[in-house]
């Protein structure tokens, strides 16, 4: 049987265990069958509310249970167990957010243990997100992976959020910067306040070798090679881990080593996500101040259309930017191929020769009126 008394505070006037108008914390007790004692925090405070939570977890079998795992003590395990499998600091910081809103929502609602995650409590946590279609199906498959955890390691007899769908995402369709757009860019550079030549100069290193911003901003200068054929960067990207090599204008080597420092762009000191938020940020007063609606990210798909249209083949336009497929390349840029686009207007114009001619040929079948009539006049 559960047993729940407060743990009043060192300032607390009170000291009865069931004081009903105290608001120091509510804690559980309760010996195993094994004669294992167990005190838990309840995480609530109100002492009616905390009478109902025990019954809850009574008839839930919690008690029969030798050592209940809390949701912080399942999540610090599986974040350990993130570390031992060395995911990199990016995934475990996303991790890390996820946990803490979960912990958040499960002290508002008093559950402690993690076996008292049914459905709905997840379902509500789920429903609670303002997060964009493709970030929030993200975080439901973190969600789930971390349930998954639990399941394996009989914390858990099911997963709680395995039923749960996720949301339907439209993927954004492919616009690069016209050349035109391109232009008042790098002009608006020259006129933006403060570290307008930097700014510069990332535009142009994202234009000329389609790096995302995050690889881009981060660049340290033993990448920019410099040799007798000339400037060229290798690195290997930060979201797949695939190589990138590309040859790149002397003019654009050239302006980004005239930067002093070991990172170009980057401090050092802040870490990769803050330095390419930071540049972002930059680039919405850039594109402001040009006339121009868009994002960082086209500069990417401007370098894969110049590639493209230009006749590189799609699977070396995949190797440069570094897909892990390419079918993600194709999925995304096949469209802008100066191949396909030469097969479908030949085919086009094939179907306007095939119209005329029919036009102009002979028509047959069962003659007009006017045809037997004519008929009849020769004969």
């Amino acid at each position: 049987m559960l047993n729940l008394w407060r743990r009043h505070t060192r300032k607390c006037p009170h000291d009865s265990r069931e004081a009903l108008k105290c608001q120091c914390p509510i804690w559980i007790d309760w010996t195993t069958a094994s004669g294992e004692r167990i005190r838990k925090p309840l995480g609530l405070r109100d002492w009616q509310a905390a009478q109902r939570r025990a019954r809850d977890m009574e008839a839930d079998g919690l008690t029969a249970i030798a050592s209940p795992k809390t949701l912080k003590e399942a999540t610090d395990d599986f974040l350990k167990d993130a570390e031992s499998r060395n995911l990199k600091e990016a995934t475990t910081r996303k991790y890390r957010w996820l946990f803490n809103s979960l912990e958040s929502f499960c002290k508002e609602q008093g559950l402690v243990f993690l076996n008292q995650l049914h459905e709905e409590q997840i379902r509500s946590f789920r429903n609670g997100w303002t997060l964009a279609p493709r970030t929030a199906g993200k975080h439901l498959e973190r969600l789930k992976s971390f349930f998954r955890f639990c399941q394996d390691n009989k914390y858990l007899k099911e997963s709680p959020a395995a039923k749960l769908k996720p949301p339907k995402v439209n993927d954004a369709p492919v616009v690069p910067f016209t050349e035109d757009q391109v232009k008042k860019i790098l002009a608006a550079c020259d006129e933006y306040a403060g570290n307008g030549k930097r700014l510069k100069a990332l535009t142009e290193l994202m234009l000329a070798t389609g790096l995302r911003i995050g690889d881009a901003c981060t660049i340290s200068r033993d990448k920019v090679i410099s040799s007798k054929e000339g400037y060229s960067i290798e690195l290997y990207t930060a979201k797949t881990g695939e190589k990138v090599y590309c040859p790149i204008q002397d003019q654009v080597g050239q302006d980004v080593e005239s930067i002093p420092g070991t990172h170009p762009f980057w401090t050092g000191e802040s870490n990769a996500e803050d330095c390419a938020a930071t540049w972002r940020k930059a680039y919405v007063k850039l594109f402001k101040q040009a006339g121009v609606e868009g994002h960082c990210h086209q500069f990417r798909h401007t370098y894969a259309t110049r590639l493209l249209q230009a006749g590189v083949p799609l699977d070396t336009v995949s190797i440069m930017l570094a897909h892990s497929s390419v079918k993600i390349t194709q999925k995304h840029y096949a469209a802008w191929t100066k191949e396909r686009r030469e097969k479908i207007e030949a085919a086009i114009r094939k179907t306007w020769d095939t119209n005329a001619t029919r036009a102009k040929a002979p028509k047959s079948g069962t003659p007009t009126a006017h045809q037997l009539r004519d008929r009849r006049k020769t004969a």
